[in-house]
């Protein structure tokens, strides 16, 4: 007779971690928001918001946005892989800040700074992991 199979251990974030990622990248996402508000206010938007006139199409008005709602469902649901899909997430906001340089320099630091916002997240998130096995036990 065969030995019983050896539970596969998996590192995931704590319930805790789980929801301090959560709300963490959910002031971040409304961070952008406020991004947002003011570069319009300002007269300067983004090229993912467009001139006011001529608005961008709702996809690439919601890209941005994107990174905090993917982290948020990742440190909920699969917090297995809610580091990597976090720091993904901070370099999807550096690229976007990228384009932004030329066009609205300020809104860029602006969104620079949220992406290193976005890392930290990232990096505080690896300490609240723990490692089960394949069954739920601490390990």
């Amino acid at each position: 007779i065969p030995p019983p199979p050896v539970p596969t251990p998996v590192t995931v974030l704590t319930r805790t971690w789980r929801n301090v990622t959560a709300a963490s990248w959910l002031v971040l996402g409304l961070a952008i928001l406020a991004l947002a508000i003011s570069s319009r206010n300002l007269g300067k938007p983004t090229w993912w918001l467009g001139p006011q006139s001529q608005p961008r199409f709702i996809l690439i008005w919601a890209t941005p946005f994107l990174a905090p709602l993917v982290s948020i469902v990742a440190s909920l649901r699969f917090s297995r892989w809610a580091p990597q899909v976090s720091l993904i997430s901070s370099l999807g906001l550096a690229i976007v800040a990228v384009f932004d340089r030329q066009i609205t320099p300020g809104v860029a630091v602006g969104e620079f700074i949220l992406a290193a916002a976005g890392l930290l997240i990232t990096i505080a998130s690896l300490a609240g992991r723990t490692t089960i096995s394949k069954y739920g036990h601490l390990q």
